[in-house]
Protein backbone atom coordinates (compact mmCIF):
# COMPACT_ATOMS: atom_id res chain seq x y z
CA UNK A 1 0.00 0.00 0.00
CA UNK A 2 1.49 3.36 -0.96
CA UNK A 3 1.57 6.45 1.22
CA UNK A 4 -1.29 8.21 -0.61
CA UNK A 5 -3.82 5.40 -0.11
CA UNK A 6 -3.12 4.74 3.55
CA UNK A 7 -5.63 6.00 6.08
CA UNK A 8 -4.86 8.45 8.85
CA UNK A 9 -5.52 5.65 11.34
CA UNK A 10 -2.90 3.44 9.66
CA UNK A 11 -0.36 6.27 9.89
CA UNK A 12 -1.22 6.89 13.54
CA UNK A 13 -0.91 3.19 14.38
CA UNK A 14 2.47 3.00 12.67
CA UNK A 15 3.73 6.10 14.46
CA UNK A 16 2.25 5.08 17.79
CA UNK A 17 0.09 8.19 18.03
CA UNK A 18 -1.91 8.12 21.24
CA UNK A 19 0.50 5.70 22.89
CA UNK A 20 2.77 6.68 25.73
CA UNK A 21 6.42 6.56 24.69
CA UNK A 22 8.28 3.59 26.13
CA UNK A 23 11.24 4.75 28.15
CA UNK A 24 14.15 2.42 28.75
CA UNK A 25 14.72 1.71 32.42
CA UNK A 26 18.37 0.78 31.86
CA UNK A 27 21.15 0.95 29.32
CA UNK A 28 21.35 -1.94 26.85
CA UNK A 29 24.67 -3.61 26.16
CA UNK A 30 24.95 -5.31 22.75
CA UNK A 31 26.68 -8.63 23.40
CA UNK A 32 26.36 -12.14 21.96
CA UNK A 33 26.57 -14.77 24.70
CA UNK A 34 25.38 -18.39 24.85
CA UNK A 35 22.04 -18.76 26.62
CA UNK A 36 20.38 -21.95 27.87
CA UNK A 37 16.66 -21.50 28.45
CA UNK A 38 13.81 -23.54 29.93
CA UNK A 39 10.22 -22.57 29.12
CA UNK A 40 7.23 -24.79 29.84
CA UNK A 41 9.52 -27.78 30.57
CA UNK A 42 11.17 -27.48 27.14
CA UNK A 43 14.86 -26.60 26.77
CA UNK A 44 16.27 -24.20 24.18
CA UNK A 45 19.70 -22.97 23.18
CA UNK A 46 19.80 -19.30 22.24
CA UNK A 47 22.18 -16.36 21.81
CA UNK A 48 21.83 -12.96 23.45
CA UNK A 49 21.55 -9.83 21.30
CA UNK A 50 21.61 -7.31 24.12
CA UNK A 51 21.37 -7.26 27.90
CA UNK A 52 20.36 -4.62 30.42
CA UNK A 53 19.97 -4.64 34.19
CA UNK A 54 16.26 -5.41 33.82
CA UNK A 55 15.96 -7.50 30.66
CA UNK A 56 17.43 -9.37 27.76
CA UNK A 57 16.83 -9.72 24.02
CA UNK A 58 17.85 -13.03 22.46
CA UNK A 59 17.27 -15.10 19.35
CA UNK A 60 16.44 -18.78 19.06
CA UNK A 61 14.85 -21.32 16.72
CA UNK A 62 11.27 -21.13 18.02
CA UNK A 63 8.95 -18.24 18.82
CA UNK A 64 8.01 -17.97 22.51
CA UNK A 65 4.71 -16.19 23.24
CA UNK A 66 4.58 -13.17 25.56
CA UNK A 67 3.68 -14.14 29.12
CA UNK A 68 5.74 -17.35 29.02
CA UNK A 69 7.65 -17.89 32.27
CA UNK A 70 11.33 -18.62 31.57
CA UNK A 71 14.42 -19.68 33.46
CA UNK A 72 17.77 -19.21 31.78
CA UNK A 73 21.51 -19.41 32.27
CA UNK A 74 23.74 -16.90 30.50
CA UNK A 75 27.29 -18.15 30.01
CA UNK A 76 30.04 -15.54 30.29
CA UNK A 77 33.22 -16.93 28.68
CA UNK A 78 36.66 -16.19 30.08
CA UNK A 79 37.88 -12.71 29.16
CA UNK A 80 34.46 -11.36 28.15
CA UNK A 81 34.17 -8.92 31.04
CA UNK A 82 37.83 -8.79 31.97
CA UNK A 83 37.81 -11.80 34.28
CA UNK A 84 40.20 -14.65 33.61
CA UNK A 85 37.61 -17.26 34.45
CA UNK A 86 34.22 -18.24 33.16
CA UNK A 87 31.05 -17.14 34.92
CA UNK A 88 27.31 -17.59 34.55
CA UNK A 89 24.17 -15.71 35.51
CA UNK A 90 21.06 -17.69 36.43
CA UNK A 91 17.86 -15.72 35.74
CA UNK A 92 14.13 -16.13 36.17
CA UNK A 93 11.75 -13.98 34.18
CA UNK A 94 9.02 -13.84 31.57
CA UNK A 95 8.73 -13.11 27.88
CA UNK A 96 7.32 -9.62 27.27
CA UNK A 97 7.73 -9.41 23.49
CA UNK A 98 8.52 -11.78 20.62
CA UNK A 99 8.77 -11.46 16.86
CA UNK A 100 10.27 -13.03 13.75
CA UNK A 101 12.76 -11.14 11.60
CA UNK A 102 14.56 -12.63 8.58
CA UNK A 103 13.39 -16.15 9.55
CA UNK A 104 14.87 -15.80 13.06
CA UNK A 105 12.73 -15.82 16.21
CA UNK A 106 13.51 -13.11 18.78
CA UNK A 107 12.25 -12.79 22.34
CA UNK A 108 12.60 -10.08 24.96
CA UNK A 109 12.37 -11.14 28.58
CA UNK A 110 12.16 -9.11 31.75
CA UNK A 111 14.51 -10.39 34.46
CA UNK A 112 12.65 -10.84 37.75
CA UNK A 113 15.39 -12.64 39.72
CA UNK A 114 19.06 -13.37 39.09
CA UNK A 115 22.12 -14.83 40.77
CA UNK A 116 25.74 -15.18 39.70
CA UNK A 117 27.35 -18.61 39.59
Amino acid sequence: MDLATRTVEEHENELGVGEKPRLRASVRFPIALPLHLVASTKQYDAVTDNISASGILFHLDELLPPGTQVEFLIEIPEGTIGAYQTAAVHCVGRIVRSYVESSTAFAAAVIEEYSFQ
